[in-house]
């Protein structure tokens, strides 16, 4: 009698702890992996929806983080999210197309660092610069940007003087050769880019007095088909800025590049996003989500 009690107990146990276990669904998160592998936007950006789902795992049971080795361009990679087959999410400059069509995480992954804009120029500009003090100084130079960038469609919007490249390597050889005079690079890219290219590029420096502020944010996209996948990332984000984690990695990766863009020392021009209207002011406004607050 005792040992079919035990039995029963024992049986019950199990069929608990098997519905508990089954109860996750295991998910599978889908991250496109560019050619530059060691670049460290890469790896910030593997870091932070990794640990966002390390974080929630109590609440959301299992997941695998996989990385797709495809060359995509922004566009595809717009393409891909839509179906979700080949990659559920994505870390793109916020910008309403992809807030309509996959669903947007709207916390800045990189805590606005995007929105600080550093100038690589040709050092034989240099005493253009020097005389820009506003907007309207600036107006007078232009601008080289490529196809389908963020910055593009806001220095369009804004009637900025700029010339537009199809190819991103094409940007830099035409500021070799002046015809333009600037490219307007966020301060954790500007560096790295300019001293990976210095053997080329002889007379390209970073303007030493001028910074851009675009409000920009990064954020996390998920592909529609996965609204559990959201659920989660959004989850986990949120707990790594509360307890202050979002923020260390940040510093991790990009500190150094902080530190030599020093901007309290620049001229910031202020150049305004159409996309931080109304709806998506309060995100502007909680200052946890944003670096130096």
């Amino acid at each position: 009698m005792k040992h079919t009690a035990l039995l029963k107990q024992v049986l019950t146990t199990l069929i608990l702890l098997s519905l508990s276990f089954d109860s996750f669904s295991l998910d599978k998160i889908k991250v496109l992996r560019p050619l530059l592998k060691s670049d460290k936007r890469t790896q910030h950006k593997d870091e932070v929806i990794y640990r966002a789902l390390e974080a929630t795992t109590p609440e959301f049971g299992p997941f695998t983080f996989e990385t797709v080795d495809v060359d995509m361009t922004p566009g595809r990679a717009f393409s891909s999210m839509k179906t979700g087959e080949l990659i559920n999410t994505y870390v793109a400059p916020a910008n309403r197309l992809w807030d309509q069509s996959t669903i947007p995480i709207k916390i800045p992954i990189r805590k606005g660092l995007l929105s600080y804009r550093l100038l690589l120029i040709n050092q034989l500009d240099l005493p253009k610069f020097e005389k820009v003090k506003t907007l309207d100084d600036l107006n007078h130079l232009t601008a080289g940007l490529q196809k389908n960038w963020a910055t593009t469609k806001v220095f369009n919007d804004s009637n900025i003087n700029m010339t537009v490249s199809h190819t991103f390597e094409g940007l830099f050889l035409m500021l070799e050769k002046q015809r333009f005079n600037y490219i307007p690079r966020a301060i954790y890219e500007v560096f790295d880019e300019l001293n990976n290219r210095k053997s080329q590029l002889k007379n390209i420096i970073v303007e030493p007095n001028l910074a851009l502020h675009i409000p920009m944010a990064t954020f996390v996209y998920v592909s529609k088909d996965y609204p559990e996948i959201a659920k989660r990332i959004e989850a986990g984000l949120k707990k790594m800025v509360a307890n202050g984690e979002l923020q260390a990695i940040l510093n991790k990766y990009y500190a150094e590049d902080i530190d030599r863009a020093n901007l309290e020392t620049r001229r910031i021009i202020e150049i305004k996003n159409p996309y931080f209207d109304e709806e998506n002011q309060s995100i502007i406004e909680d200052k946890d989500l944003w670096h130096g607050h």
